[in-house]
């Protein structure tokens, strides 16, 4: 029983110990907005995740990645994600919101759908008018390379 609780107990300490080792260093919403005054240029992105964004990760030039650990969820509070963005966008480095980006990249496209009769007219008419254009300056592209070809073998037959 003593060897089984000891296993155990060494197991947990081992994952528990895993996991500090692969987790990111934290600094304070304080601490990044030093950073951010001090040298905004050195912040690559920094992204928000998780269904309140509360989860930030900031990456910067060099590769080096740490989180911020104290974001609360709240309209009026300097730590919340929000005005940590606004703050970000201030400085000009540029944000990412992970989740809301990968629901709106899964998103159908819509496309323009015009149910008033003119402007659909209007818009065929559009299409016919590029067409026009288009295959009128292939002509005037092949009658200026005959035209080119006819003065090389005038000047070549002189």
């Amino acid at each position: 029983r003593r060897r089984l609780i000891s296993d155990a107990m060494f197991v947990t300490a081992t994952i528990m110990c895993s996991d500090s080792a692969n987790a990111i260093p934290m600094v304070s919403t304080d601490e990044f907005s030093v950073l951010l005054r001090d040298s905004s240029m050195s912040i690559q992105v920094v992204e928000f995740s998780g269904p309140k964004s509360e989860t930030v990760i900031v990456r910067l030039v060099d590769g080096t990645t740490f989180g911020i650990k104290d974001i609360i969820e709240s309209a009026t509070d300097p730590r919340s994600p929000l005005k940590l963005a606004a703050a970000c966008r201030e400085s000009g480095v540029k944000t990412k919101f992970v989740d809301l980006e990968s629901i709106l990249a899964s998103a159908p496209k819509k496309k323009k759908l015009y149910t008033n009769q003119r402007v659909q007219e209007a818009q065929e008419k559009e299409r016919e008018r590029q067409e026009r254009i288009r295959r009128d300056e292939e002509e005037r592209l092949e009658q200026l390379r005959k035209l080119e070809l006819e003065e090389a073998q005038s000047t070549n037959g002189n």
